[in-house]
Formats: structure tokens, sequence, C-alpha cells
């Protein structure tokens, strides 16, 4: 399942959160993941925060994921609290019954 949340930063750019949740195979549990995008005002699609051409791509690709993902808020503008909101929305729509309904039904068809 996957859920995308968008927020309006003061600057004008749109930061988009992604989350995204997997069954692992023959267990309960589920990984859950999250990437962030940005849109400036000018743009028309999302991208990454940070690209090739970033001073600080290879800084990124060096350090553990923790700390990329650390530096890839850092860089779009967004707040941890804000990943955690999008996050708790997420988790509030799987507790729906037909949210987990849905899920079991497409851990059966993988």
């Amino acid at each position: 399942m996957i859920h995308e949340k968008i927020f309006q930063l003061k600057s004008g750019r749109e930061v988009k959160v992604v989350v995204k949740s997997y069954f692992l195979h023959d267990n309960p549990l589920r990984d859950t993941e999250y990437e962030i995008l940005i849109r400036e005002p000018k743009e028309k699609y999302f991208r990454a925060p940070i690209g090739i051409n970033h001073p600080q791509y290879w800084k990124m690709k060096r350090s553990g994921a923790q700390q990329a993902r650390i530096l890839l808020m850092e860089y779009s503008g967004i707040t941890q609290r804000q990943v955690n909101q999008a996050i708790a929305e997420f988790n509030r729509i799987l507790s729906y019954p037909p949210a987990h309904i849905g899920l079991q039904f497409e851990s059966e068809l993988v």
C-alpha cells in the first residue's frame, strides 16, 4: 500500500512524503519505508531533494541509511514531525478493516 502526503512550505516549495508498506513473506509484520520528494514553485514534477549534481550527493551516498535520511530531510525543508505525521496517517488508514482485507489480498497475489 502507498500513501502520499504533500506539505506546502512557506518558501512556496512543496514536499511530498511517500509512505510505502509491504508484507514480509510468511510473516504478519510489514516493512514500512518512506521517500521524500520536492517540487519548486516553477517546476512541473516532483524530484529527489539531492540529485547527482548536488554538492552533498556523495556525502549522502557515503553515509549510513539513517544519516542519509536526515540529510534528505534537511535539504528538503521538511521536519521529522511532518514525516511522522504522514506515517501516522498511513498507519491510521491501515487500521481500517477494508485496508487489512486489501493488504491480505495483495500479499496473496505476490
